[in-house]
């Protein structure tokens, strides 16, 4: 990483859902906040954390369902954490490795580090199928495969492997999934 990404921004995403979000970088890698609401009510709020190399070091969600926890072991091999609800903690445990990635759906963070990641590796017109651990609003997370196609220098489609979904998104030269109509503001007082 080069530079010190630090900004925040707010954005419309469809169906009336608004967008407020911030990326800080520091010395031991990046800090993404999100936070979903529709009508000023809160759908979610998320903290991802990275390492300089992207590398997912901590998720944490808060939605309507509870209280979702995840970090990868030392050894990067297993995912684990829990979810904490109205009736008790569920705790979780799941395959981990170098390949693997994280899909929050509506999540320009997670789709910003998996790009990010895949950028350095993938040329384009190159198709990659990449697994990963998929966790919706309902905070149940489960293993999926997902085949990312760059398009272009910064043009991407992400498709899931059965053909449910299905995303165009485009990169911007920070690293950060391109939003229209975004407004963004630096972290810092000038």
């Amino acid at each position: 990483m080069s530079g010190q990404l630090r900004v925040g921004g707010r954005a419309p995403l469809a169906g009336g859902v608004g967008l407020s979000w911030s990326v800080a970088e520091g010395s031991r890698g990046r800090r993404w906040r999100e936070s979903l609401d529709r009508g000023g009510d809160l759908i979610r709020s998320l903290l991802l954390e990275t390492d300089r190399n992207l590398r997912p070091t901590r998720l944490e969600m808060a939605t309507a369902s509870g209280l979702l926890t995840l970090h990868p072991d030392p050894s990067e091999v297993e995912l684990h954490g829990n979810v904490v609800t109205a009736s008790g903690i569920r705790h979780l445990r799941f395959d981990w490795g170098p390949d693997h990635e994280l899909l929050v759906p509506g999540s320009p963070a997670c789709a910003s580090v998996t790009l990010g990641r895949l950028a350095g590796n993938l040329d384009t017109g190159g198709t990659r199928t990449v697994a990963m651990l998929r966790i919706d609003d309902a905070l149940q997370p489960s293993p999926v495969a997902w085949q990312v196609t760059r398009i272009g220098p910064a043009a991407w489609s992400v498709r899931s492997v059965d053909g449910d979904e299905e995303r165009s998104l485009s990169v911007g030269p920070d690293g950060l999934v391109v939003l229209r109509d975004t407004e963004r503001w630096p972290l810092e007082l000038e």
